[in-house]
């Protein structure tokens, strides 16, 4: 063993001085769980060993050549003493002999860096012995502490350097991605920074976009949905407003990306440059009132040198995308960032085919986003122009032409059709499988893809009571935390409904009118979202009615752009569909309902509501096709007649119902029982021989006998006689034919003397 390289390692985690670990509490439960009066973390340094939590004894270091737990570093495994009193290692040692007069010892190695510095140890002032099963408990016990040493080291070395970022004037946040970005961590220093508490921002008091201007609310929400949408990093300007002062802030962020190539995590660096921005916007102003001119052409040029990244652009290229030309950011890592993120890859696509020579040029068309916020259709063409001694590009210069006029004219055009074609397979859907939850399903991408938007549902009012609620049909899939997971979990199993209409989708709900929302927090009814929910930035609620009242909604939220009146008139035909499919639905709905009812008259006895012997005889055709074991019997109620003549005919109308009942309680599901007729009933018992089944007959005719049926003033005591018959294999039978031998067995247990069951012989 290298003991200079383990040594290292103890001084490297710090562990030489008599610093505890805070791992006494383990200690304690440790000592409970074994009952043991000592259980200890033992460091083993060069000359001596220092305990770094303890319980059951006041030492904190004892000298390395009286060290039990040296042993378990020499032999780098784990060591047990049964009594150490009787081993010749350890007999005389002063441990032993005087305090703590250790006896038993059991120590599992503490590795760090595959080094074993020490041990998890218990010990007992009497012998004893401990099985294979609690001894590897031990060993993940130490294996804790070792992770627990490791990440304690860590952990110190992270907050140092939190500590230099927290002196610095730049604030590092961390945002985690699961289904939506949440807030994990901000630097302490956020307060001087941007006039925020970093724990109002973590507790959720404050929302770093509820501390943004408008603008730079929608700023921020265009960044964070760039990364989500995998643009990797991305450089954009806020204005925060404080009770104080304005700040102006500028935000670099950049995006972890999982494996599979989901989001994981957006980490940001933001910092102060509001007096920046104070030169920038005189600047501005002044070279606003200097220029007279526009330039003539309608083509913006770009010239992209790729060595030194620099792309020089026209004055045309940069009034396309309403900047100014004077203080246009010629890096790429610029442009890229102005690309709508569904068009990013796209983008980067045409462009690296074309710069490694597997299309002759670059042409494509694209949205960019203009300084006052909207988008602009862009058609680029490029070409390389330069390359390399080695032949590879280094420069691609090209053209780029406004087309937005056009291109929203074609998209209409084609959103209709689209519109029209989804319409056509959420009918079709409903169709064929009569599922309208299926249909909505079905076309729920294709309505978010068609409407620009993030999230969607649809739903369907529906009353329990007096009480309105929205059954969800189809809903973006989010979960964002355990009380949402089990919502989406009633969503999956079509049991999802919303009955709280005081928020914005409940605003369409309640007044049968479109509701839209495009800032945050400004309508009435914007009541926030649940917490770790995805920020609602813009929202759109549709009705879905039938003769002016309102059966369902579409909901729609965060689109790219706002939400206007012409979004809700073009959706206005599905709207139309879907109330359409809900009234066919309902009609079903009564319908089925209705054949249910007919079909449970057309199958019960009226009195006893049992099977009929119709809804028996199917039940038994059933069973013709399946393989099973068990016995077919024929109750009949002794001497009925004389109850009846005694009693009357409602006297036998409730012995019959009593009867019935036993018969029923004593034969659930997978028997079934039936009246047969008059004072006779119908049982399939199943069962896997003749003897259990003859049990459960004879325990029913003993229920009978053994209860009396009240009427009026009058007691009746009934009796039952049982005729059956048992079958090995019910595949294929004849059960006409067993009807009748159980008939034959039940004529003889008559002419026996009754109240008894009798087989077919």
């Amino acid at each position: 063993m290298d003991d200079r390289s383990r040594l290292k390692t103890i001084d490297d985690f710090m562990l030489n001085s008599e610093v505890p670990l805070d791992l006494d509490d383990l200690m304690l439960v440790l000592a409970e769980a074994y009952k043991v009066p000592i259980a200890l973390i033992g460091i083993v340094g060069e000359f001596s060993e220092t305990f770094k939590a303890r319980y059951g004894t006041g030492l904190s270091k004892i000298s390395r050549e009286h060290a039990f737990c040296g042993l378990v570093v020499d032999e780098r495994k784990r060591i047990v003493i049964n009594n150490a009193h009787e081993d010749q290692r350890f007999m005389n040692n002063p441990l032993v002999t005087g305090e703590p007069r250790i006896c038993f010892y059991a120590g599992t190695p503490i590795e760090i860096n595959e080094q074993v510095i020490g041990a998890v140890c218990l010990i007992d002032t009497v012998p004893r012995k401990i099985d294979e099963k609690h001894l590897e408990v031990l060993d993940r016990i130490g294996a804790l502490v070792s992770q627990h040493i490791t990440l304690s080291r860590e952990h110190e070395a992270l907050k140092r350097e939190h500590g230099l970022i927290e002196k610095s004037p730049i604030v590092l946040a961390t945002w985690r991605y699961d289904t939506s970005l949440r807030l994990v961590h901000i630097s302490r220093n956020s307060e001087s920074v941007l006039g925020i508490s970093s724990q109002d921002l973590l507790s959720g008091a404050v929302e770093l976009s509820d501390a943004l201007t408008q603008s730079a609310e929608s700023d921020f929400t265009f960044a964070m949905q760039a990364h989500m949408e995998g643009v990797e990093t991305h450089t954009c300007r806020l204005q925060i407003s404080t009770p104080t002062r304005t700040i102006w802030v500028s935000m670099i962020s950049t995006a972890n990306f999982r494996e599979d190539g989901m989001l994981y995590s957006v980490q940001a660096f933001l910092f102060d440059t509001s007096d920046q921005k104070y030169v920038e916007d005189k600047l501005n102003k002044t070279n606003q009132r200097m220029r007279l001119l526009l330039e003539a052409s309608e083509l913006g040029t770009w010239d992209w040198n790729l060595v030194a990244d620099i792309n020089q652009v026209n004055k045309r290229w940069c009034d396309i995308v309403g900047l100014e030309y004077e203080y246009y950011d010629s890096s790429s890592r610029f442009f890229r960032q102005l690309i709508h993120p569904a068009d990013y890859v796209q983008v980067e696509k045409q462009l690296n085919m074309h710069l490694t020579g597997n299309i002759k040029v670059f042409n494509t068309t694209f949205r960019m986003k203009h300084a006052n916020g909207s988008w602009v259709w862009i058609e680029s063409y490029g070409k390389i122009v330069e390359t390399n001694a080695q032949g590879m590009p280094v420069r691609i210069a090209g053209i780029h032409r406004d087309i937005t006029q056009r291109m929203e004219s074609e998209l209409h055009e084609r959103k209709k059709t689209q519109l029209l074609q989804f319409i056509n397979k959420t009918r079709a859907s409903y169709l064929q499988n009569n599922d309208l939850t299926m249909a909505c399903q079905s076309v729920l991408p294709e309505l978010i893809d068609i409407s620009d938007s993030q999230f969607a549902f649809i739903g369907q009012m529906k009353k329990e009571g007096d009480s309105p609620r929205l059954f969800i049909h189809a809903i973006s899939e989010i979960v964002w935390d355990s009380s949402s997971f089990s919502q989406y979990a009633e969503y999956k199993k079509r049991n999802l409904y919303f009955t709280n209409f005081n928020n914005l989708f409940g605003t369409t709900i309640q007044t049968g009118n479109v509701t839209i929302s495009n800032v945050p927090g400004t309508h009435p009814n914007s009541k926030g979202v649940p917490p770790g929910h995805p920020r609602i930035s813009r929202f759109l609620g549709l009705p879905i009615k039938i003769k002016d009242k309102v059966v369902g909604m579409i909901g729609l939220a965060n689109k790219f752009d706002v939400y206007t009146n012409d979004d809700a008139e073009f959706l206005q035909p599905l709207l139309d569909a879907l109330a359409g499919l809900f009234y066919a639905v309902e009609l079903e709905d009564a319908r089925a309902i209705a054949e249910d009812k007919l079909r449970h008259l057309a199958m019960t006895d009226s009195l006893t509501e049992l099977y009929n012997r119709r809804a028996f005889l199917d039940e038994c055709q059933k069973l013709s096709n399946q393989h099973h074991q068990g016995c077919v019997a024929i109750v009949d109620i002794d001497d009925f007649k004389q109850v009846n003549d005694s009693y009357g005919h409602d006297a036998g109308d409730q012995a019959l119902i009593s009867v019935a009942k036993k018969i029923a309680k004593q034969n659930q599901t997978p028997n079934f029982v039936a009246r047969f007729g008059g004072e006779e009933f119908a049982i399939f018992l199943k069962g896997e021989n003749k003897g259990d089944t003859h049990t459960q007959l004879e325990a029913l005719r003993i229920a009978v006998e053994e209860e009396s049926v009240l009427y009026k003033e009058d007691v009746i005591k009934l009796s039952i006689s049982i005729g059956a018959t048992f079958i090995e294999d019910t595949y294929e039978a004849d059960f006409s034919v067993l009807l009748s031998l159980a008939d034959k067995a039940l004529y003889r247990a008559k002419e026996q003397g009754r109240n008894q069951v009798v087989w077919d012989e």
